[in-house]
């Protein structure tokens, strides 16, 4: 986000905004934004990085001031799949903010956040689970599941990112059908019982949280081994 100060453009438009005597001229100069933005996007392929970023930073403070917006979802999910960070924040942030788990441009994203899951760059792993802890759908579930899972069980994951894992894999298993269980009791146990001998508080509770979600749907059996456990964090 601190990279945004540096966009001259965007300075300079929430200047204006901040400069409407009322409602009316604030109106006046968002149409007359959203008009520039809308042309551009329509030439998209001779945008730069800088430029893309710039707009649809644009685009999310003109939604944060309460306007629709209709244009632009393709150009931020265009940003998910780029190498750096900046572009790949922007992106998270917008398409979390301007649309929602049925949306059909949310399909385009999904191989970019597998990228972004398999990556082994912590930052990108964080961004991508929280992301789709936000708006992911049925679609992500049965997409980037296992994706999740690896990182929750994995070693060299800290807690930072198993944490979110955890919490992004209760979402998956929330968004799935009733009859259908995404994680097997039979192998997801014994990663179960090694996360809630974690230190790390944060972590603990995100695992509790998973548990009792799981348990909650699909039931305990499976899940046995794993009450001596919960009764150690409780005491």
């Amino acid at each position: 986000m601190s990279k945004t100060v540096f966009m001259r453009g965007l300075q300079n438009f929430i200047s204006d905004i901040r400069a409407c005597q009322n409602k009316e001229q604030e109106q006046k100069r968002v149409d007359k934004e959203l008009a520039k933005i809308r042309e551009k996007f329509g030439d998209d392929k001779s945008l730069s990085g800088y430029d893309r970023r710039k707009y649809v930073w644009k685009l999310l403070y003109i939604y944060m001031l309460g306007y629709d917006i209709d244009f632009g979802h393709k150009q931020a999910c265009d940003l998910i799949p780029m190498p750096k960070y900046k572009d790949k924040q922007v992106g998270y942030m917008a398409c979390s903010l301007l649309m929602h788990e049925n949306d059909e441009f949310l399909r385009l994203a999904i191989n970019g956040v597998h990228m972004d899951l398999t990556s082994r760059n912590e930052a990108f792993e964080c961004l991508a689970l929280s992301f789709v802890g936000n708006v992911g759908g049925i679609d992500m579930a049965e997409a980037l599941t296992q994706d999740i899972l690896k990182l929750l069980s994995s070693g060299t994951s800290r807690p930072i990112v198993k944490k979110r894992a955890a919490l992004c894999l209760l979402k998956m298993i929330r968004k799935v059908p009733s009859d259908q269980m995404i994680v097997n009791p039979d192998t997801f146990c014994s990663t179960m019982a090694g996360l809630l001998e974690e230190r790390d508080l944060g972590l603990l509770l995100s695992a509790v949280t998973l548990l009792h979600g799981i348990l909650a749907r699909n039931g305990p059996a499976g899940y046995e081994t794993c009450q001596s456990r919960v009764i150690k964090v409780l005491e």
